[in-house]
């Protein structure tokens, strides 16, 4: 292997690990990684599409709408006509979905605040551009 293999294969193990982080975490709270994902982009994406959500996660289609028809029967999501079009729907949070996001997403997010703060803003710079450069 070449220093560049190397380097390329600690790159993509360092994305692994924060994948495997944030599954683990999904489960702790009984939910899948994908449940996990879908849910966290629409707390941060009120109002977002499933067609958003498939874009954005490179999750299938069918997966997605499972997901999003689950937190619905949770009552977590309702869904809401677009003015733009009758085939789509928008997905927001209900009360019960805030208090959840509360409960599951904003533990996470608090973390990754402080983990970012731990940084020196010149350091979180250069991650930045280095895993936009890399993508």
């Amino acid at each position: 292997m070449s220093d560049l293999d190397t380097q390329l294969f600690a790159f993509f193990e360092e994305f692994r690990r924060v994948d495997l982080i944030y599954g683990a975490y999904g489960c702790r709270c009984g939910l899948s990684f994908s449940v996990y994902l879908i849910f966290d982009y629409i707390c941060e994406n009120d109002g977002t599409s499933q067609r958003e959500i498939c874009a954005y996660t490179l999750l299938p289609h069918q997966t997605v709408n499972n997901v999003i028809n689950a937190l619905i029967s949770q009552g977590l999501l309702r869904l809401e006509g677009s003015r733009h079009g009758k085939r789509v729907k928008r997905i927001h949070l209900t009360d019960a979905g805030e208090r959840y996001r509360h409960e599951v997403v904003m533990p996470v997010r608090e973390a990754e605040l402080q983990s970012m703060a731990a940084l020196e803003p010149a350091e979180r710079r250069a991650m930045i551009a280095y895993v936009a450069t890399s993508s």
